[in-house]
């Protein structure tokens, strides 16, 4: 991720806050996965050791830099969540390194990944170092849920809120690691989070499913009742959990918001760009209001599945419901 197009009035003004020398002793940088917040932190850490800073930033190839990229720099720590938490013995570990000197100069940067997943003995043994700062210290507390961050922390830190994450950078990433830009699209509309994306791509049923999803959705847009099988026979076996369900009815919302926009305009940004081309012979005599309709079905239809209905049930009803709405 390009952190400056990304972020380019924090980036800025972090550039100004080194260059006079007020950068405060603990920043919490807070946004939804993929805004940068890892990003950021690791930028400010470069700029403040760079050996050829400007006022662009840090040039990125000294091997200040590449050490800090690579995590190899003495005073640049990063911690992250041990499973499920962070556990005291990191805070321990990190207070440790707060009382050090840094190894190579008197500047240090810590970097605490998923802040909001500190114990509370690890929140507790954060604070000392908050209260009673060293002015050669700065720490970045990272997090996308700022509402289970203690309030005690929030108060000792500068709170900064990242920008969203802007689609074209994610899709630009995700080509960039060889992904598809059709399948990119549809990626950054289920998760912002690059790495799960992903991985998310690499799922054999998941490819399976966005592709069964479609031959079931044309049937039902030809009134074809061999879709009411397919429910079975491909969509069902392919989501054997909740949370795949869910999944599978959020695509389903997608795609039936995709042919209503099709519908009162074809020149919209799609989610289903690898369809894009179906959608004209696919939607022949189907109206506006059609689609609507098919559209706000789904919707309604979704909430079944929080009633323990079980997933084929609801995609089979969902099936002839659609097939009411396309083609009354």
């Amino acid at each position: 991720m390009d952190i400056k197009k990304a972020q380019p009035g924090l980036t800025k003004h972090f550039a100004d806050l080194i260059s006079h020398k007020r950068l405060a002793h603990a920043y919490l940088l807070t946004g939804e996965s993929g805004s940068g917040k890892k990003e950021l932190a690791l930028w400010i850490a470069k700029l403040l050791f760079c050996e050829n800073p400007s006022l662009a930033g840090p040039c990125d190839h000294c091997s200040e830099c590449l050490r800090i990229s690579q995590n190899e720099h003495p005073d640049v720590v990063e911690i992250a969540p041990a499973g499920l938490s962070i556990k005291i013995d990191q805070i321990r570990y990190l207070k440790s390194e707060f009382a050090k000197s840094g190894v190579e100069g008197v500047q240090k940067v810590f970097i605490i990944e998923d802040a909001e997943k500190m114990s509370v003995s690890a929140a507790n043994g954060l604070l000392k170092f908050l209260e009673e700062p060293s002015g050669t210290v700065t720490a970045f507390l990272l997090t996308s849920e700022q509402n289970k961050i203690l309030p005690t922390i929030i108060s000792r830190c500068q709170l900064l809120e990242l920008n969203a994450p802007q689609l074209p950078l994610l899709i630009e990433k995700l080509e960039a690691a060889g992904i598809t830009k059709d399948q990119a699209n549809l990626l950054v509309n289920l998760t912002k989070n690059v790495d799960q994306a992903e991985q998310i791509n690499e799922d054999e049923d998941f490819q399976k499913l966005i592709k069964n999803l479609w031959g079931w959705y044309s049937a039902i847009l030809k009134n074809d009742l061999i879709a009411f099988v397919k429910v079975q026979t491909t969509l069902v076996p392919l989501v054997d959990s909740r949370e795949k369900q869910d999944g599978l009815l959020f695509l389903i919302a997608l795609l039936a918001r995709d042919l209503m926009l099709f519908a009162n305009d074809p020149n919209q940004q799609f989610v289903f760009t690898m369809f894009e081309k179906d959608f004209s012979s696919k939607m022949t005599n189907i109206s506006a209001a059609a689609a609507t309709n098919a559209c706000e079905a789904v919707l309604k239809k979704w909430r079944s599945l929080s009633i323990n209905v079980s997933i084929q049930n609801i995609l089979e009803s969902l099936t002839l419901e659609l097939c009411d709405c396309y083609h009354r």
